[in-house]
Formats: C-alpha cells, structure tokens, sequence
C-alpha cells in the first residue's frame, strides 16, 4: 500500500564541499525510466562578510562590493533505465546550496546540500558543465554613491526651471 504524500529521499552529491568552480556530480534515484527531471539549485546561505565594515566601531562604511541574492537556477536531466540520474554541477559563488531533483511525471523528489567554499572566480555563478548562466549580480559602492549625486543634481536642476518659469511669470 503507498503512502501518501511521497517521501522526500535524499540525493547525493560527490563531495559536500567544493571550491568555486570545481565541478561536482548531483545523483539520486527512485524516478520512472527514462523521467524528465527538473534540477533545481537555490542559495540557502551566504558567506559571511569577512573583516566586517560594522564590526567594533561607529563605521558606515559599505563594504567594496554588495552581493545580491541569487536567484534559483533550474537545469534538466533525465533518468536513465533504472530509474537514477547523475547530473555535473558548477558553482562559482561560494556559500551554501540546496540541489533539488523532481521528477515531472512521478512527482518524486530528492534533495542534497553542497557548500561552495573560498574566493569567488569569474562572473559565472552557477552551470552545467558547461558556460555560466548567470552574470555576477555584485555592484560597487561607489555606483550608488554616483547615482545620489546624479539624482540630487536632477533635483536641482528641475528646482532651477521652476524658480526661473515663476519670475518669468511673474516679470511679464
């Protein structure tokens, strides 16, 4: 007699923590023969800001580079006669990761966690084995100081055309 809602299983991978960029083999088993499989694989943590600009002191300083939460990326695969799959991962961004296989027509998942560890390479962040699919989505402290100044010289401006509407106005 089956069970209802399914069991989640557990996937494997080659080796639970890797460097940027090093590839590393994302498997399970327990999906239908030659499935469709939707991988899935989410940031569930960052690394923590070395050195931190907050740390032990009134700073406000922002650190060098902000990064951004990345999005989900979603691969597929398909399952071979037995029923299992194995599947090439590489990530570019250090933290850690949540890999998620679904099988689209069993609705069986397994899911495996990797930490990327160490300095980040490249602007890819995460692929297949193959070129990156994601840009770095890090940004400079310095461009949002240059878009206040932008915006405040904006402001200045569209205050100046008011002032000088109003005299004219006024002076006619």
């Amino acid at each position: 007699m089956a069970t209802y809602p399914a069991p989640t299983t557990s996937g494997t991978v080659s080796d639970g923590t890797v460097a940027p960029g090093e590839t590393f083999t994302f498997s399970g088993s327990g999906f239908l023969a030659g499935e469709a499989i939707s991988i899935t694989v989410t940031l569930t943590r960052a690394p923590q800001a070395s050195g931190g600009a907050f740390a032990g002191g009134a700073s406000m300083a922002v650190p060098a580079k902000i990064n951004l939460p990345l999005a989900p990326q979603t691969f597929a695969t398909t399952a071979d006669a037995n029923g299992n799959f194995a599947f090439p991962v590489s990530i570019s961004e250090a933290g850690t990761y949540t890999l998620t296989a679904t099988g689209l027509t069993s609705g069986n998942t397994v899911t495996a966690s990797i930490t990327v560890a160490g300095a980040t390479v490249g602007t890819g962040v995460i692929s297949s084995g193959s070129a990156a699919e994601l840009a770095d989505t890090g940004t400079d402290a310095s461009l949002l100081l240059w878009g206040a100044a932008g915006i405040g010289a904006l402001g200045l401006g569209a205050a100046g055309v008011i002032v000088s509407r109003r005299r004219n106005k006024a002076g006619a």
